[in-house]
């Protein structure tokens, strides 16, 4: 990144870019702004979509979203029509992954209203897709660096060009394709294990098993500190961890553990969640 004061070198428009018009069909059609990808192939920008006049000096900083138990919008998760394709929002993102490209879209659209209804943060950890349902938490992992963040869907697109997820400039730029405009990801759809939020009714949360507490062992540490940076690194992915017991020095191990779970469904996606994120097994225990 050099040249400019904002950290990202601007790139000449391309030559015809795309037409307009399917853009403004496309924020007619949809009720977001933002589901056509901003970045074209030979590095240009389609629609007049730019990078953010001035990239905050801590957007590096910005934490990921939170993963959490939300009613589903109430606008944005009904099927629709996009540049003459059909498209049936699931009903569930649970054990959604795909591999594929990412995009990302920015000044154009700062601001707007989402499909969700939300207003769009281009330096918030949010992004587009087309058929996940709104609200929903993903890991977008690029796999050509290994970084990786937590974004919300909030929104619907992209449509062009086979691209599977177009993430805001924030999330990005932390994965390091916004100066590129595209980058291979994989997106994983995260189980929530928060106590759901309220929606104005009484609901009793779901108890785990009396048989016993359900968790995750992720690891056991000699050091405490380890542990500790293990713990914040899993609340940071929006896990609920295990507070560290204070006589688990005298077993020589600090054993980080997240849950409980509701049921070991529950735990075995959790599971797989994490050792996708960690790169190594990790055990469902029963205390």
């Amino acid at each position: 990144m050099k040249g400019t004061r904002t950290g990202i070198r601007p790139r000449p428009r391309i030559g015809p870019a795309i037409a307009v018009a399917p853009l403004v069909l496309v924020a007619l059609l949809v009720a977001g702004c933002s589901g056509t990808p901003k970045v074209s192939d030979s590095g240009g920008y389609y629609g007049g979509d730019r990078p953010p006049p001035k990239v905050p000096a801590n957007l590096d900083a910005i934490p990921d979203a939170v993963p959490r138990h939300e009613p589903l919008s109430a606008t944005g998760n009904k099927p629709y029509t996009a540049l003459g394709k059909r498209y049936h929002p699931l009903k569930s993102a649970k054990g959604y992954v795909a591999r594929g490209t990412a995009s990302w879209y920015g000044s154009k659209f700062h601001g707007r209203r989402t499909s969700s209804g939300e207003p769009y943060d281009m330096f918030a950890m949010t992004a587009a897709h087309p058929v996940l349902p709104l609200p929903s938490f993903v890991r977008v992992t690029n796999l050509d660096n290994g970084r990786s963040v937590v974004v919300k869907v909030n929104d619907r697109g992209p449509f062009l060009h086979n691209r599977i997820i177009d993430l805001s400039f924030a999330a990005a730029h932390k994965l390091g394709i916004a100066q590129r405009g595209t980058g291979r990801v994989e997106v994983r759809a995260l189980n929530p294990t928060s106590v759901p939020i309220s929606t104005g009714n009484t609901a009793t949360p779901r108890q785990p098993s009396a048989a016993g507490r359900i968790l995750i062992q992720v690891g056991a540490f000699a050091e405490r500190d380890n542990a500790r940076a293990m713990q914040n690194l899993l609340q940071r992915a929006g896990y609920r961890v295990v507070p560290l017991a204070d006589d688990e020095s005298a077993q020589s191990l600090y054993r980080v553990r997240v849950g409980p779970f509701a049921s070991r469904d529950e735990a075995r996606i959790a599971r797989q969640e994490l050792e996708s994120l960690l790169g190594r097994p990790v055990a469902v225990i029963v205390q």
